[in-house]
């Protein structure tokens, strides 16, 4: 054996690398690579998890949507939603009332006026309810006329809110 023993060494040699890499992996070492938002349409795999981003965004946002619409409306801190259900030849309105779990409620009388939206010759129909303070009731009227597309407007003393239900 020699005296002049070596000890195995690693040598990195970055321009060495460079020199054996790809024609992208060069051009980005010189400053040469497309800049910023048309890096993300580089290939078809990032062009593809691109639009599936934008694709479950927009469903989300559209469920979102969808579900707040058929919460209902806000009247005197309670959430009232609002249906029309035909059984045979009668047409009952149903009124859902649930309460906030926390906050000022309205606990009190309830004018409902029901109206067709075509409606020619028919009186609005009214009728009057109870709001209790339990967190949950739900109501039933049968409505004396018939249609499937009707204004509801529920007022108590302080405020009015109106929907308009379709069967």
């Amino acid at each position: 054996m020699s005296d002049d023993k070596r000890e195995p060494g690693f040598y990195y040699s970055r321009e060495r690398r460079i020199e054996r890499a790809s024609q992208e992996v060069k051009d980005i070492y010189r400053g040469d690579s497309r800049k910023g938002f048309m890096r993300l349409f580089g290939s078809k795999g990032n062009l593809m998890i691109f639009l599936c981003i934008l694709m479950i965004i927009a469903m989300s946002a559209l469920g979102r949507y969808i579900v707040r619409r058929g919460e209902g409306i806000s009247l005197g801190g309670n959430t009232i939603s609002a249906s029309l259900l035909l059984d045979g030849d009668d047409l009952f309105l149903a009124i859902l009332k649930t309460a906030q779990r926390s906050g000022e409620i309205y606990i009190g009388e309830v004018e409902i006026i029901i109206t067709p939206a075509s409606q020619g010759d028919s009186e609005p129909y009214t009728v009057r309810t109870l709001f209790s303070p339990i967190e949950s009731e739900s109501f039933l009227f049968l409505l004396p006329f018939d249609g499937n597309d009707f204004f509801i407007i529920m007022r108590t003393e302080f405020e009015q809110r109106a929907i308009r239900l379709q069967l």
